[in-house]
Order: C-alpha cells, then sequence, then structure tokens
C-alpha cells in the first residue's frame, strides 16, 4: 500500500491492462476450445478458459474478486470477441503474412511460454515448508531487532469509484446507512467495493502504519476511536470510502508468530527469484551478440 494506490488499483487496472494479453490468450485459446462458451457470435466463440487466461494479468491476489463480478467477466468478453473477430478478419486479409506481423505473433507466443518456463522453474525452486518455517526461526532469533514494527491500525473499507452518473457519493451514504441499520459491513465490502484486493477479504486493509495511506485516509483512521466505530463518507483521489476501526497496536518488537508470514514470503521469494535469475545466467552466458551487425542495424535509423 502506498500512497499513490495505497488500494492496488480497482476494475480499471484490469481493463487498461487486458488488450496487452489479448494475442496470447487467443494462442492459449486454441489448446481450450473445448471449455464452456461464455459468449458466442457470428465471428467466433468465447470460453471460460480464455477468461481465465487473460485475467492471468491481473495481479493473483485480485483475480478472483475480479472474476466473481458478471460484470467484468461482460466486459472481458466484449474485448476478447472484439479482438477474435478482428484477428480472424486479418488472417483473412493476409495480414499474418507480413513479416512483423508473423514477427510479433511468434514474440506473443514465445512471450506466453517462457513465462510460463521461468514460473515453472521458480516453483521447482522453492523450499520445502518444514525448510522454510525452519529457515524463518533462524532469522528471527538471529536479528529480533529487525522486527520492530511501527504503531499499526487495523482497518476496512468500501470503496466506491467515481461514476459517470455522478451519484458515487449517494451510492456511499447509501451503503454507511446499511452498515448502521445492521448490514454486514464485510458482505457489502465483498459486493460493492472497488477496492478488489480488500473486497475479497471483506474490506480488510490489514495493518496500516502512519504516513503508508493518504492523507484524507489517514486523518479519518486517526479520527476513530472505538473498534467498530465507522466514519462519515470520506473522498481521496480514489472516489468515496466508508471505514471502520478494526484494532490499534501499540509500537514493538513483532513476535515471532506476527513476522512468521513475512518471513516466509520473503524466503520463498528470494529462493524463486534466484532460481530465475540463475536459468537466465545459464541462458544468457554462451551468448555473444554481433556487435558490427548490431552498430549496421543501429545506423539505420540515424536521421543524417
Amino acid at each position: 500500500m502506498n500512497k499513490q494506490n495505497p488500494f492496488h488499483g480497482p476494475a480499471a487496472f484490469f481493463l487498461r491492462r487486458l488488450s496487452r494479453f489479448t494475442i496470447a490468450a487467443v494462442v492459449l485459446s486454441a489448446a481450450a476450445a473445448h471449455a464452456q462458451p461464455l459468449l458466442q457470435g457470428p465471428a467466433a466463440t468465447v470460453t471460460a478458459d480464455d477468461v481465465k487466461a487473460a485475467a492471468q494479468a491481473v495481479p493473483a491476489a485480485s483475480r478472483d474478486a475480479l472474476l466473481s463480478r458478471p460484470e467484468n467477466v461482460q466486459r472481458q468478453l466484449q474485448d476478447l470477441y472484439v479482438r477474435r473477430a478482428l484477428a480472424a478478419e486479418a488472417e483473412r486479409a493476409g495480414l499474418d503474412k507480413d513479416p512483423l506481423v508473423a514477427a510479433q505473433l511468434r514474440q506473443a507466443r514465445e512471450r506466453v511460454l517462457s513465462d510460463a518456463r521461468l514460473a515453472a522453474t521458480a516453483l521447482a525452486a522453492t523450499p520445502a515448508d518444514a525448510v522454510v518455517a525452519a529457515a524463518a526461526r533462524d532469522q528471527y532469533r538471529a536479528s529480533p531487532e529487525k522486527f520492530q514494527a511501527p504503531a499499526q491500525t487495523r482497518a476496512r473499507h468500501i470503496l466506491v469509484s467515481r461514476s459517470a452518473d455522478g451519484k458515487a457519493r449517494e451510492k456511499a451514504e447509501a451503503l454507511l446507512a446499511q452498515i448502521k441499520g445492521g448490514a454486514s459491513f464485510d458482505e457489502l465490502a465483498r459486493k460493492e467495493s472497488a477496492d478488489l484486493p480488500s473486497a475479497r477479504k471483506g474490506g480488510d486493509l490489514g495493518w496500516i502504519g502512519a504516513g503508508t495511506v493518504v492523507k484524507e485516509f489517514e486523518d479519518a483512521l486517526a479520527a476513530l476511536k472505538t473498534p467498530g466505530e465507522l466514519s462519515p463518507v470520506i473522498e481521496t483521489q480514489f472516489g468515496f470510502h466508508v471505514i471502520r476501526l478494526d484494532e490499534r497496536r501499540a509500537a514493538g518488537v513483532r513476535s515471532f508468530d506476527e513476522a512468521r508470514p513475512d518471513i516466509e514470503r520473503e524466503i520463498r521469494t528470494q529462493a524463486q527469484q534466484e532460481a530465475r535469475r540463475a536459468k537466465l545466467r545459464e541462458l544468457m552466458d554462451p551468448v555473444k551478440p554481433d556487435t558490427a551487425a548490431v552498430e549496421a542495424f543501429s545506423n539505420t535509423f540515424r536521421k543524417p
């Protein structure tokens, strides 16, 4: 979480990036023709596997929450259908025979396969859970001072993104009224919040330290004194928020149980990253570019 985007980006993030991965999804879809059709038209069929393939562009933490909303799936289907229909038209027109287009298609396929290979390499290098647990405890015992934690607050929120009809604040106020009337904050967050990573956890933002969220949000959170207390609707650059205070904890050394998930995640991540780096070194060490050819190629793009 950071001041630029403490809520990890709502659904628009996925929709902006979807088209970048559509070629890859089309390449993969040939092997998934048996999957459940979700959209059929005169030009093409789009399946559940197509949608799941395109969703790989989204961080894993957001993926399920995103796909759990039918309106998001509908938008994905439309984008994939249009891309597939245009791709079919391009093939009929012979555009796939153009050398640059052919190279782009080849690179799209290679990108998907190379990413899959690196992911498999990283997975194979991940230490066993027992090894990770032992290493985590050793790290904690060796340097407990590294696990100092500042005062932190745990909270939940529901984010309502700005809308073209200008009724986002009105919707947020209605959600706040429902919660005050006894509706479940967690359920409304799962159903309504535009912050997908927290929405799938009932709006839970985890532990928040000073200076890690935008000022308007931090000020509203600071004004809450009692666990369970609700904020009024507040506005930030991301939209309109309803906030609930869950818990506060003072500064101090985190216990091993508190620090353990972060330590274990770091151990796994380091092992996976090193495996990826080693694989890249293995591939690149015997390779030497033709510097004269590179220079000649670059010269063709220099203006006189």
